[in-house]
């Protein structure tokens, strides 16, 4: 994932905070997200109020149960422009395919009423999960934000509950004394049932319509900002990002440098330095980077405090007897529970040592390679024989995604059984290419950044390469890995 380009600023964020972020996104590419979510809803609205003319009541049904489909066309615009390029409401169109896929009859089925699926939408969406790693991944994200998003999703409910009735409300008050609107706001609050259902009209369904359209591509936007929010705290985005920025200031070529250092030489041997101006410059620079964000963060503490204290020491010299003999006692009574901390402490040390030595004198267990990174099987018998001839035949079957998973497993496969590189289930990809870089050559370790870099596009961002990409990927993959995954299967 690309997060130099992130059109919103990385930072640990509250999940208040963070739902306000999306609203803010979604008015920012308020274009394309209602663009598209108006060329997708509109058309599906009239024809499903056409054949349900008679029974009109069952269309806005039916619009309602297809929400999560209506969605993901607006997930697809908001986790685009997020990066700063937004697509066009015919190039979301045209994506139809990858924007489908996978979740759909999950989403409709079994988690249509889940009331946080903006916030998980995501992992079916762009992150491909499926099954029990999408639940997995479900779990690990909501731990702390799946709150947020369930009364997101009951504030998003109410809103388009308002929304209705006030759109409904205004055009009554509009319509001239006598008119009829087919919209009563004491018919609201009757009975249902038939006579409910035979009073639904076209104007009802045209409310109802306008209000979705307003309300849910906020409620999408939202969703996902949460979303990304919650990966910017696990994943420390905000860090990696402020450590790649002071990388790039802190990339001098070393003739300046040079250059630099002679020049400060010859004015410190020309001319004494100015001190005073030198103190009020560093003290300026101090003050300056005191004003950054980093530094104004506070902490509450609660901790006990004896209010009693000055009454009691004024007590004590006034020369009360009573208050001067057990300030004295308690200071004694404090000093010998100190030595029996203290005797005790060091007993303990004694005992542990002696119980204790056996097992700490044990060699730790070898090093066991996982059977799985990031929810992907890396034992070597979950790989075919031939790694890139086979991610190869799959892009030129236009199987992308699949090409660039088989290569990535391929590499941290060799990684974690022939180099032995301590990768854990908790590392991130970041992690792996920095163990690579010390483990492999320069060639090895540049090839397989440019492999985690394609495959986070693609699994994050849902951006597949071109097919050209993905196969000039497999046909350098052998050079680098293909022996070690022979030798590995020798050992």
């Amino acid at each position: 994932m690309q997060l130099e380009r992130l059109s919103v600023a990385l930072r640990p964020r509250g999940g208040w905070e963070a739902l306000d972020l999306g609203f803010q996104m979604a008015r920012g590419s308020w274009r394309p997200v209602w663009g598209t979510w108006l060329a997708v809803y509109l058309p599906a609205a009239a024809v499903l109020h056409v054949l349900f003319q008679e029974t009109l009541w069952i269309a806005p049904l039916v619009l309602w149960w297809l929400k999560p489909v209506f969605d993901r066309f607006v997930l697809h615009v908001v986790s685009r422009a997020v990066f700063g390029a937004p697509p066009t409401v015919a190039e979301a169109l045209r994506a139809w395919r990858e924007i489908l896929q996978p979740g759909v009859i999950a989403g409709l089925t079994l988690f249509r009423l889940d009331p946080a699926r903006s916030f998980n939408l995501p992992v079916w969406q762009l992150e491909k999960q499926t099954g029990r790693e999408a639940s997995a991944r479900r779990g690990a994200l909501g731990r702390r934000m799946r709150g947020y998003a369930v009364w997101l999703t009951l504030l998003c409910l109410h809103f388009e509950a308002l929304v209705l009735i006030s759109l409904g409300l205004v055009v009554a008050l509009l319509v001239p004394a006598g008119g009829q609107t087919g919209f009563e706001f004491s018919e609201l609050f009757k009975g249902g049932g038939a006579d409910g259902a035979a009073r639904w009209g076209w104007f009802d369904s045209a409310c109802y319509v306008a209000a979705v359209s307003l309300v849910e591509p906020l409620y999408v936007a939202a969703g996902f900002s949460l979303y990304l929010n919650r990966r910017a705290i696990l994943e420390g985005w905000d860090i990696e990002l402020s450590l790649r920025r002071l990388d790039e200031r802190l990339r001098i070529p070393k003739a300046a440098a040079i250059a630099c250092i002679a020049l400060a030489l010859a004015c410190l041997a020309g001319s004494p330095p100015p001190v005073f101006a030198a103190d009020k410059s560093a003290k300026q620079e101090i003050v300056e980077v005191l004003k950054a964000p980093e530094f104004q963060q506070s902490r509450e503490r609660l901790a006990w405090r004896y209010r009693g204290e000055r009454s009691k020491k004024e007590e004590r010299d006034g020369g009360d007897f009573w208050g001067n003999l057990g300030a004295f006692l308690a200071e004694i009574s404090q000093a010998l529970l100190w030595i029996a901390v203290g005797i005790g402490v060091v007993v303990l040390l004694l005992v542990a040592r002696r119980y204790l030595a056996p097992f700490l004198e044990r060699e730790p267990d070898p090093y066991r390679p996982p059977d799985a990174l990031f929810g992907l099987a890396v034992m070597p018998e979950s790989l075919p024989d031939d790694v890139a001839g086979t991610a190869a035949r799959l892009a030129r079957e236009g199987r992308l995604r699949e090409a660039l998973s088989l290569l990535y497993r391929g590499a941290l496969s060799v990684l974690v059984h022939r180099d032995h590189i301590p990768l854990a289930e908790g590392d991130t990809e970041g992690d792996c290419v920095r163990a690579a870089r010390e483990a492999l050559p320069r060639g090895g370790a540049d090839y397989f950044g440019r492999l985690v870099a394609a495959w986070q596009r693609a699994a994050y961002a849902g951006r597949l390469p071109e097919a050209g990409e993905a196969q000039a990927l497999a046909s350098e993959w052998a050079p680098h890995f293909a022996p070690r995954v022979a030798e590995g299967g020798a050992q």
